[in-house]
């Protein structure tokens, strides 16, 4: 009677293991399997791991890398594309520096700006809420909410940087601006626009790819704008190549220097534009601008391609 029970029991334990692995998502351990299901003697924990074993041999699950005790659930699930039937219709939103005239932005899209210290990445994004708060979105069927989420500005600089728009007046003012440093996903509005100003990475900056598929995951017409961190004089911001994988339009704000080594402005410079407005192509333009009081961006001189400017 004795043996019956603890088959039972065993038997339970190898279900919810399994029940607990196909329910879940990302990476895990052994030991969260442990405390998550509260197994606590040792045969509990011996037909956890025996059920793993199993379930690796029927290729459900597989092991990560060199750590030992660490697995991911292999997904097969197929989420088939239906083009058919799938609207063209634009994500009517405007850029500053004229971008939206010569990208095209559809739903549910990640826009990059790297940016070096004080080239304006927080200016960029307050242009982009004073030109498109208050506009009525089609694919929406009502004004685009715009949540602006902040690592660093509080509240008495917004006011300071948006007293700077002297054509808006305070009362204007139609965002929802939120104090946030890390997990973006676990906020962002899929039906709005999305500020990310910034996205702090400090270390393993490869991370950062999966960071911004993560925002992206949860768009659904909306659209993402992320800014991170760029070193002078890099070509890509933190993250490398990394930065270019999922979002549909990377820009970069770098430093503008005169021939004598004078500082004078900053450089917009378009680096990956997955969808050109036909017949100019973006891709390796260039623009010069100055920022003044952290929000307004003025530019001097026309788009052009760094290798013909004299």
């Amino acid at each position: 009677m004795n043996q019956t029970i603890h088959k039972l029991e065993t038997n339970s334990v190898s279900q919810n293991v399994i029940d607990w692995v196909m329910a879940g998502a990302g990476d895990f351990a052994e030991t969260d399997i442990f405390r998550a299901l509260d197994l606590i003697d040792a045969d509990q924990k011996k037909m956890c791991s025996e059920t793993l074993r199993r379930m690796l041999s029927q290729n459900e699950i597989e092991g990560i890398g060199k750590r030992y005790g660490w697995y991911r659930r292999v997904d097969r699930s197929l989420d088939v594309i239906d083009w058919k039937s799938a609207s063209t219709e634009e994500f009517p939103i405007k850029l500053p520096f004229q971008l939206h005239k010569q990208c095209r932005i559809f739903p549910k899209t990640v826009i990059v700006v790297s940016g070096e210290k004080n080239t304006g990445k927080s200016a960029f994004c307050l242009n982009l809420v004073a030109m498109n708060q208050n506009t009525y979105i089609n694919i929406l069927e009502s004004i685009a909410p715009i949540y602006y989420f902040s690592s660093e500005m509080l509240a008495p600089e917004f006011k300071v940087r948006l007293q700077g728009f002297q054509e808006v007046p305070a009362g204007d003012w139609n965002f929802i601006p939120i104090h946030r440093t890390e997990n973006f996903e676990d906020v962002i509005q899929p039906d709005a626009i999305n500020i990310i100003d910034f996205l702090e990475i400090h270390d393993k900056f490869w991370m950062i790819g999966q960071l911004i598929t993560n925002i992206w995951k949860r768009l659904n017409l909306g659209i993402a704008i992320v800014c991170v961190q760029k070193g002078d004089g890099q070509d890509h911001g933190r993250g490398g190549s990394f930065l270019v994988e999922k979002p549909r339009l990377t820009i970069n704000l770098s430093k503008r220097f005169t021939e004598d080594g004078q500082l004078d402005g900053a450089t917009c410079k378009v680096t990956n534009c997955k969808f050109p407005r036909a017949p100019a192509n973006p891709n390796g333009k260039s623009l010069d601008y100055h920022c003044i009081g952290g929000a307004m961006l003025n530019p001097f001189g026309g788009w052009y391609y760094k290798t013909t400017k004299k």
